[in-house]
């Protein structure tokens, strides 16, 4: 049965006393890591949860996270991982849209999690991983040994839904990506194939597990019984400094976060030993050309792979190794069992060479977005699926995005979306129009620029803008830039033309925008 929880059990005898996750110079084997998801899983039983409730995970990366995942898949109950950067009302729609009934945070977000309590009726657990258990809260080690180390007896197929994956949504209401056990096992064991990943593998989970990409290949070398080791948060140099400890031999890394380790002095960058590191997986932006050529300089001899997915798609094109230097601003070719079409706006394909909107079909798909019929409907065309992106494939069957249909950008490796910034914008008083852009940044791929009409007679200043984002808009929203303009470009219907705002900012770039 392609179930996560199945995997996990298999393992702790297959691989019992060996390494399984390392947290803080903690070691969790296979086989304790086993019994604890047990426990986990039984106390959550004992408490009343039954197949379909929701659980949240607040917090940074942990061991803890792991426990939970196997645990929750175990009995059925849907996990739903939370960005620790959102604001309060965010992540109070959250838990009140999926319906959740726990929360299982750390003391870092606990005052966070008490201030939403009042407008989420439907929350009756609360654990918190460290720090005090004030009320309502319970300590999640004694909840966690309060539950049997027996296996669950809880049937669970593998078209069960396994978590609820939240991606904002252009109206600023995130979407709830369904994914299913069978996808995520699938995705797991063939990413493992594609990557050459299996159980004398040694993985660093340096991006946050409420992101898809990560929590895919940590479940990934779990599957095949290597080992994870876990950055809490990324740090450039703590990433190497654990590298070299542990002899890691893969990760995956958004570009950003390749940038921050490529800029440290060059007397850091050589004081460690980063020789076992063999394959390197990149997504979440572009990685650009001069990047990858000083990725593949300083982990010489690494295999270096990007790929293009999204939470809904899981890994949908991989560029390998052999084509990443001669494939320019190319994300590759399908994914093991992906098949792609390029269709216009008649749904017709396109011809080789010419841009279409990118439909996929794959056993990696989500089942569908929860209570988000409209949202059903815009993205799927039969079996197929779109997340809106534009691309076009050259006459070797090689694919290269080249637009976002609703002007999404990215900056180090969080989606973000335009048009809920500019609603938010639009409520300042002295605001007649914005549009929000995405320019280049050297950190961070792209940055959030800000691109004002003032009202008339109305005198605006950045730092009036920039202060009236504060607090207001998740940090990785806020515009980090403003421009002021008399009027904002438009087509002959009145639509914005952002290609023509973004083109001074991108053409020093050599891209398309």
């Amino acid at each position: 049965m392609l179930t996560v929880g199945s995997f996990f059990k298999q393992n702790a005898s297959k691989f019992c006393q060996k390494p399984a996750v390392i947290f803080h110079n903690q070691t969790l084997t296979y086989e304790e890591l086993n019994t604890r998801t047990n426990q986990l899983a039984n106390a959550f039983t004992k408490r009343g949860f039954q197949k379909g409730d929701k659980v949240a995970v607040l917090m940074k990366n942990h061991s803890s996270y792991i426990e939970t995942i196997g645990a929750l898949a175990k009995i059925g109950v849907i996990l739903v991982p939370i960005n620790y950067r959102l604001l309060s009302k965010d992540i109070e729609y959250i838990l009140n849209h999926s319906e959740c009934r726990a929360v299982i945070t750390t003391g870092e977000y606990e005052s966070i999690v008490r201030n939403v309590i009042p407008y989420t009726p439907a929350l009756d657990t609360l654990l918190v991983v460290d720090g005090q258990a004030d009320y309502p809260f319970y300590q999640y080690e004694a909840f966690l040994q309060s539950g049997s180390s027996e296996e669950p007896q809880v049937h669970i197929d593998e078209t069960d839904p396994f978590y609820y994956g939240y991606t904002s949504g252009t109206t600023g209401k995130p979407k709830a990506v369904v994914i299913s056990h069978r996808s995520r096992v699938l995705t797991g064991i063939v990413a493992a194939y594609e990557y050459k990943i299996d159980e004398s593998d040694i993985h660093i989970v340096a991006g946050p597990i409420y992101h898809a990409a990560p929590w895919i290949f940590l479940l990934m070398q779990l599957f095949v019984g290597g080992t994870v080791v876990i950055q809490e948060s990324f740090d450039a140099e703590e990433f190497l400094q654990l590298t070299e400890k542990y002899q890691v031999t893969n990760t995956f890394m958004a570009p950003t976060m390749f940038n921050f380790i490529l800029n440290l002095p060059s007397e850091t960058k050589a004081s460690y030993n980063h020789k076992t590191m063999r394959v390197l997986i990149s997504a979440g932006a572009p990685l650009p050309t001069q990047t990858k050529n000083e990725i593949l300089e300083y982990f010489n001899g690494t295999d270096l792979h990007e790929f293009y997915g999204s939470t809904e798609s899981a890994i949908t094109l991989n560029i390998k190794p052999k084509d990443i230097k001669e494939k320019d601003a190319c994300v590759g070719q399908p994914f093991p069992l992906v098949e792609c079409l390029l269709l216009d706006e008649q749904k017709n394909p396109v011809a080789i060479g010419e841009v279409g909107e990118l439909y996929i079909r794959a056993p990696y798909l989500l089942d569908g977005y929860y209570q988000n019929e409209e949202a059903n409907r815009e993205s799927f065309y039969g079996e197929f699926f779109t997340v809106g992106d534009m691309a076009r494939q050259d006459a070797d069957g090689y694919y290269y995005i080249v637009d976002r249909k609703k002007d999404m950008l990215i900056s180090g490796g969080v989606n973000i979306y335009p048009r809920e910034i500019e609603e938010f914008l639009y409520t300042h008083a002295g605001i007649l129009e914005v549009a929000v852009i995405g320019i280049p940044d050297p950190v961070w791929g792209e940055s959030v620029k800000a691109i004002v009409v003032p009202k008339e007679g109305v005198s605006l200043t950045e730092e009036e803008i920039l202060s009236y984002c504060e607090g207001r808009l998740a940090s990785y929203k806020k515009p980090k830039s403003v421009d002021f303009v008399s009027a904002l470009p438009r087509n002959p219907s009145g639509k914005i033309l952002k290609t023509e705002l973004r083109a001074p900012y991108w053409q020093s770039q050599g891209k398309r925008v």
